[in-house]
């Protein structure tokens, strides 16, 4: 009799262990859709982010080639700085890195050789971003200097360096390089009737493009 009872009573409850049980299982299925929901939406945004990216970069690439062509010059460059280290009171190491490059067929590439290089090795450089922003510039003019052996061991014999600042337009973010490795490709341009003038006003012009790409592409991070 009592196994009958207890037979009966287990009898009883199995409905209530198979809602138990079923609550359980819908449970689980619902956080594995919202875990799966989830990294499905995150793995979406970093697409989007990685699209992004290389769009913002092949923008500036493309201004960045405009620029060298528009200009007749060797290389066109971008500089960006940033910190890297610190000296022994505290104070960060102030650095450039070339982000973006083009340059013409047969001319040799400086983005390998210049990154992370010490702005206090430059400061001929930081004078010509202050006095002389977008001036086409002939190289044996400069001081001797670690500017101008740089320029000159990579062939450069003209150039000009256009500023790059933050939103506020007071911070530095870095600077935008023409090369001229050949005196006949300017001379070529002043033939055409484009003096130095008229392309150090393109050359600003560019570089402000180039600077309000930077800005957004800051922006959208």
């Amino acid at each position: 009799m009592q196994i009958q009872e207890i037979f009966t009573s287990i009898k009883d409850t199995m409905p209530m262990i198979g809602e138990v049980i079923g609550a359980l299982l819908c449970g689980i299925m619902i956080g594995f859709w919202g875990v799966w929901k989830k990294k499905r939406s995150n793995l979406k945004r970093l697409l989007l982010k990685d699209k992004r990216f290389v769009q913002n970069h092949t923008q500036l690439h493309e201004v960045l080639t405009e620029l060298r062509l528009m200009c007749s010059c060797s290389r066109s460059l971008i500089f960006q700085f940033h910190n890297g280290g610190n000296f022994s009171d505290g104070s960060s190491m102030k650095r450039f890195s070339v982000t973006h490059e083009s340059v013409a067929s047969g001319i040799q590439s400086m983005i390998l050789e210049s990154q992370d290089v010490l702005l206090t090795r430059y400061m001929e450089l930081v004078r010509v971003l202050e006095t002389s922003p977008h001036k086409i510039i002939r190289v044996e003019s400069l001081p001797e200097s670690s500017f101008r052996a740089g320029l000159q061991i990579n062939n450069v014999i003209y150039f000009s360096a256009s500023p790059l600042k933050h939103s506020d337009g007071l911070v530095p973010m870095g600077f935008v390089c023409c090369h001229w490795c050949f005196d006949e490709d300017l001379e070529s341009l002043a033939q055409e009737g484009l003096s130095h003038d008229s392309l150090e006003r393109s050359i600003e012009h560019t570089s402000k493009t180039i600077n309000s790409h930077l800005v957004y592409n800051m922006g959208q991070k």
